[in-house]
């Protein structure tokens, strides 16, 4: 492991100085912009006209795509603004050709945002560089907000969409295009006020999908990927006098239905529906406990109107990993991450509340957020109830970080606990750092051990510890490169945490150059990347497997793109590896095969669009085709389709075995109004034989004030393979859902 410090402690000093220079570009060295407090009324109507507006100045957008620092092609008038209760962002988006102008997409935080034109903006309360909010609306007044973690590194985890808050907007389409008006309460926003004066980031962005371009202020380098998401990247503003009032929000809930189960009757000879009348209450309750830290309460905490899990198929020797999706525990996630990549967390709310793939009661908790003078503070405890083999458990966590040297570091600590109440626990700490060392260059560092019962606890040992250590170039621009060494003890086991492999230590790496061709190119950037991570068993030593692979990949000016990736893997299996479903099994050896995935997109901003991915190749001692297509339909403002449709084929000819597994989803929304949708989700699996439905019905009048129907059924497709006869019908369940917010 020295070796491999020692390398990447080389690597950075011979790059540092070109990387300190290209930093300069995204941090200005002028002082915070100070916001415009209002001197007279608005009218919330989303056209900023009146006097009051004439005195804010406008900000200066500039290009970020397709080409980075060019002036926009279109003219804007984007205004920020404040006054005792509300900050205020307006913008008067201009068309030269209005035609140009799309409209797409009224539900509450609709998932494809990029189809239609926009205004939106990040907003990092804390000036942290690290952690943000993001609000955006489109011309129809669409709602969008989501909360941002870990400087948006990781897109697909760290831009959670399920973040809700009080707040407006009011848009309207004009002659010239469109204007809009946001209204953000700061009651509803954490903060910190030094001697009267608070620090807030904040990246304003004008999508046009029609053109396509995308303008930003401040001007922003799209050296890092996803920057304009990146809190790291905002311009810094000031405010005077905010005095956050504290509220107390209650929201309570009724619960009513029925539920329907088929089951195998005494006798064993045939089935028999049965129902069972579902109603329940709860509560949650949300308390400012000052202007920077915020108590969350629940009781009885239900999740009904909660999107059933995409099905996969595992053709990999690793653990699944599947997103959370209950509001409750994604709210603040950035409080409670412990990350050692890939999925790999310290914390894993899914522990909490799901045992396989069942519900189980969570009888309440709290959860206290926020920050002290330089320390970010997550604690949380949840008790549910027994269920099953499960004895009631409690769940508790704290995590404390605390800014160091930079806005872009800081040292940190979190630990865990899962008490039985027969007795059993488990237990899990760790401390972690993450330094921006000087211009692109950032050190991460992260180590945890786990204590739990029935067990000969080693803390002073390696057997129970997980450690990360990681030095990154975060680049696209040029170069850029990303070098990991990880362990994973034979002992660690975080009880609310999840490892999608166990017992393995090695190093892993990225090299990547990549290219911004200019103004003439067809290409808006294309790059070269170098992959490989060879992994050693934890407890014997021997090497288990081993991945290298070179990718390019590119994106075209009109948002078409795609990557071709060739992959090589070694894999030592010292045990048999179970495929899918238990529908076919490798047997212990090594092996080693090559195979190719290309993956090909285009551009999610038009009506009709589509994703096309697959993997081709040796498979161990066979072959694997793989096949994913997710076509997707916008019909105006109001109906959106998409069919999700994956193949698996694997065949092991020598062994005379394999298996053919589809899977068929079908996604639907239709949303006549921004307070009103009915969305569906039906998937049909054939590896389990079985089509599960999901459909939502939600009326949104206000923020906070919500009506679900929620139906859900699983039918069985081949009724004839068990005796006796299956019956079509699993089981469904009929819900209605009410809550309403009490601001007090």
């Amino acid at each position: 492991m020295r070796d491999f410090v020692l390398i990447l402690w080389i690597l950075s000093i011979a790059f540092c100085n070109s990387a300190l220079a290209q930093q300069e570009e995204n941090f200005p060295a002028s002082g915070p912009l100070k916001v415009t407090r209002l001197k007279g009324p608005i009218v919330f109507d989303g056209i900023p006209d009146e006097e009051a507006w004439q005195s804010v100045p406008a900000l200066p957008l500039s290009m970020y795509m397709p080409v980075p620092g060019n002036d926009p092609t279109q003219h804007s008038v984007v205004k920020i603004a404040y006054d005792d209760d509300y900050l205020y962002v307006s913008g008067v988006i201009y068309y030269s050709d209005k035609s140009r102008l799309r409209a797409i997409g009224k539900q509450r935080n609709y998932d494809d945002g990029i189809s239609s034109s926009g205004l939106s903006f990040v907003l990092d309360t804390f000036n942290d560089r690290e952690n943000a909010v993001f609000f955006g609306t489109n011309p129809n007044g669409q709602r969008t907000d989501a909360s941002i973690k870990n400087d948006c590194e990781d897109e697909d985890n760290d831009f959670n969409t399920s973040w809700n808050t009080f707040w407006d907007v009011e848009a309207v389409i004009t002659e010239q295009g469109w204007s809009a008006e946001f209204r953000i309460p700061f009651s509803s926003l954490r903060f910190q006020s030094i001697e009267g004066k608070t620090l807030m980031g904040i990246t304003i962005m004008r999508w046009s999908p029609g053109l396509p371009e995308l303008a930003t202020f401040p001007k922003i380098s799209p050296k890092l990927s996803n920057s304009y998401w990146r809190p790291s990247q905002t311009a810094t503003i000031e405010f005077e006098g905010l005095q956050s009032t504290r509220p107390l929000y209650i929201t309570p809930y009724l619960i009513g239905g029925v539920g329907q189960l088929n089951e195998l009757n005494v006798p064993g000879t045939a089935y028999e529906m049965s129902s069972t009348p579902k109603y329940d209450a709860g509560l949650d309750l949300k308390y400012g406990i000052s202007n920077n830290l915020t108590l969350d309460v629940t009781v009885n905490t239900d999740f009904a109107q909660i999107e059933a899990d995409d099905q996969m198929i595992n053709l990999t020797r690793y653990s699944l990993f599947f997103p959370e999706k209950r509001v409750f525990f994604l709210e603040k996630t950035d409080a409670f991450d412990f990350s050692f990549l890939e999925g790999n967390n310290l914390f894993y709310s899914r522990r909490i509340g799901i045992h396989g793939d069942q519900s189980v009661r969570i009888y309440g908790g709290a959860r206290m957020t926020g920050r002290v003078d330089n320390w970010d503070i997550g604690v949380l405890s949840i008790q549910t109830e027994a269920f099953m083999d499960n004895p009631g458990e409690n769940f508790g966590a704290m995590r404390l970080k605390r800014s160091v040297l930079n806005p872009y570091s800081y040292v940190g600590g979190m630990a865990t606990s899962r008490l039985g109440i027969d007795g059993a626990y488990n237990v899990a700490y760790g401390l972690d750092g993450h330094f921006r060392i000087t211009g692109d260059e950032y050190l991460t560092f992260r180590m945890a051990q786990t204590v739990e019962d029935n067990v000969n606890n080693m803390p002073l040992q390696l057997e129970p510890t997980r450690m990360l250590f990681r030095w990154q170039r975060r680049s696209r621009v040029g170069l850029g490169y990303d070098f990991i060494y990880t362990y994973s003890g034979t002992q660690y086991n975080p009880g609310i945490g999840f490892e999608r492999k166990k017992n393995y230590h090695g190093p892993s790496g990225e090299i990547s150059y990549r290219w911004w061709p200019g103004e003439s190119s067809i290409l808006l950037d294309h790059g070269l990347t170098l992959e490989a991570y060879n992994y050693r068993n934890t407890l014997t030593g021997l090497n288990e497997t081993v991945h290298m692979c070179v990718t390019w990949a590119y994106r075209m000016k009109s948002m078409y793109g795609g990557r071709i990736k060739a992959n090589l893997f070694v894999e030592d299996l010292a045990d048999r590896l179970i495929l899918g479903r238990n529908q076919a099994e490798v047997p212990p050896g090594r092996y080693s095969f090559v195979n190719f995935s290309p993956v090909f997109y285009t551009s999610w901003a038009r009506n009709l669009s589509a994703q096309f991915a697959s993997v081709a190749g040796n498979f161990y001692d066979g072959w694997r085709f793989s096949f994913y297509v997710e076509p997707r339909l916008k019909i105006g403002s109001d109906f959106d389709l998409g069919v999700t449709y994956y193949l698996d084929h694997v065949d092991f000819p020598g062994r005379e075995t394999g298996f053919t597994n589809h899977i068929f989803g079908f996604r639907g929304l239709m949303t006549l109004t921004t307070r009103t949708s009915l969305s569906s989700f039906v998937q049909y699996n054939t590896a389990i034989e079985r089509v599960i439905a999901n459909v939502r019905f939600r009326y949104n009048p206000r923020e906070g004030n919500d009506f679900y129907v929620v139906y859900d059924e699983g039918m069985n497709t081949n009724i004839h393979r068990a005796t006796p006869i299956l019956p079509y019908s699993r089981g469904r369940t009929i819900l209605l859902k009410y809550t309403y917010t009490f601001l007090l």
